[in-house]
């Protein structure tokens, strides 16, 4: 699998989020990209609630959404996949 990626963020400091959107295909190689952003995403305001919405890809690598699992990463909520042929998850902090 390739490793093309696009990651959209959305900050809205009046309702106190941030919405990080990957589009494409998430691998082990592209992941901590992912996760780095979603951090910054944090790093906004105080109290940012973040959501990372795996929706949107167009395949995930089992071991790249389970590196974003055990990543310790302190988000607010991370939305599973949702294709078809691919388990959906989700994971409230």
């Amino acid at each position: 699998m390739t490793s093309k990626l696009g990651i959209t963020v959305a900050v809205d400091l009046s309702s106190e989020s941030a919405l990080v959107a990957p589009e494409g295909q998430l691998t082990v190689r592209n992941v901590p990209s992912l996760i780095a952003v979603a951090r910054r995403a944090g790093s906004f305001g105080y109290g940012l609630e973040v959501v990372v919405d795996l929706r949107k890809l167009t395949a995930a690598e089992p071991e790249a959404v389970a590196m974003i699992r055990d990543s310790g990463w302190q988000g607010s909520r991370l939305l599973g996949v949702g294709r078809a042929g691919n388990a959906g998850w989700e994971r409230a902090a």
